[in-house]
């Protein structure tokens, strides 16, 4: 905090689906609260990061829940659990993480409360990425929708949208104002990485996430095997692991069998996701629906040219031609198409990466958004 500036009162308690998501996507903003003199908590299932987060000034508690399953007796438990953690923490703001936990701050907040509620909805999940499959689909999805509109209506809370598809969506679906909304994107830490593509024989394209069928992992490995199949020499190199907690996960055995075929490799999880992207000559990304995709503000870092789908999320950040190429979701042969153009011209895949790392650094960096944030709050609060 910089000498003589006000010390910052706020008492905030996150409410996270997952530790390990916290860690990677709000705990930049965690410390830098807490550097102002906030008291910052999170509330979340138990995982193997509570002493990375306690460490950070994070004052960490835990919450009997799961993402393996839907359970409506567990979500009413760890609504209870996250009303008391708010109340004995007393905090000014709850700050709500993703549609579960938006769902769950809003049943938890049943009965009055004496905090103010921010819901952050950082992606619409797999219920609204497709149409529903199954009646059972349907009345899962009729269920949570008829909840957010309820959680997002609710007095004295905002609701933050991270692109304006998801935002326009929600603003005409549940009738919400101006004062109810705002649109705030994802940002990353800025640093200056100037590493050079690998100079080898063979391209090598990365895809970094949950090896999920949203994400368009299918799509991706039979584009690669068009691109192979026309005489190009190229890896794919898959990062990530599986997600049990997902309906839409793919299996081991179907990575595996992936991972089987001549050049393709899969990771799992990582721990250095910039080390991986240097080492790469082209970022992939084809899913179907995002909030603000952080693998392609990690692109940037990286100085790396990035292919991704044009669907909600991914166009905030690339626009085509200029900072990324943008193709078709589900639609494997007009991605080989553009990973072919790109692999054969280093001059454009340069030209790309110097687009995308401009816009991230002036929009979607922690030093352009964490100030945004704190406004946010303040007014919350006010």
């Amino acid at each position: 905090m910089a000498a003589g500036a006000e010390k910052l009162k706020l008492r905030i308690l996150f409410v996270s689906a997952a530790d390990w998501a916290f860690r990677g996507h709000r705990l930049s903003l965690a410390k830098w609260l807490i550097q102002r003199g906030a008291t910052v908590g999170v509330i979340c299932p138990e995982g193997d990061e509570r002493a990375i987060l306690e460490s950070a000034g994070l004052e960490v508690y835990t919450m009997d829940w799961t993402r393996e399953r839907v359970s409506l007796v567990e979500a009413w438990r760890a609504a209870r659990e996250i009303r008391r953690v708010a109340t004995t923490f007393e905090a000014d703001l709850v700050h709500c993480v993703s549609v579960r936990c938006v769902l769950l701050g809003w049943l938890a907040s049943w009965g009055g409360r004496s905090w103010r509620l921010i819901h952050h909805v950082i992606g619409m999940g797999s219920l609204f990425s497709e149409n529903p499959s199954s009646l059972k689909t349907t009345g899962l999805r009729a269920l949570v929708e008829w909840g957010l509109k309820c959680a997002f209506r609710a007095n004295n809370t905002v609701t933050v949208f991270q692109n304006q598809d998801d935002e326009a969506f929600w603003r005409k679906r549940a009738g919400l104002g101006e004062s109810q909304c705002v649109r705030l994107p994802g940002s990353i830490e800025w640093k200056e990485v100037a590493v050079p593509e690998p100079k080898t024989d063979m391209g090598r394209i990365l895809f970094v996430g949950r090896m999920l069928e949203d994400k368009g992992v299918r799509e991706l490995f039979a584009a690669w095997k068009q691109v192979c199949s026309r005489g190009v020499k190229v890896e794919l190199i898959l990062c990530g692991d599986v997600d049990i907690g997902n309906p839409r996960s793919l299996s081991r055995e179907d990575l595996e069998n992936m991972a089987d075929e001549k050049d393709c490799v899969w990771l799992g999880r990582i721990g250095n996701v910039l080390e991986e992207m240097t080492a790469a000559n082209l970022i992939v990304l084809p899913t179907y629906r995002e909030g603000l995709p952080r693998v392609i503000l990690e692109a940037a870092l990286a100085n790396r040219a990035v292919i991704t789908t044009d669907v909600p999320g991914c166009r905030e950040i690339v626009e085509h031609g200029k900072s990324g190429l943008l193709v078709p979701p589900r639609d494997a042969g007009a991605l080989a198409e553009s990973i072919e153009v790109l692999l054969d011209d280093v001059v454009r895949r340069s030209d790309l990466a110097s687009g995308l790392q401009e816009r991230v650094k002036q929009e979607f960096s922690d030093a352009a958004l964490h100030p945004r944030w704190l406004d946010l709050y303040q007014q919350a609060d006010a």
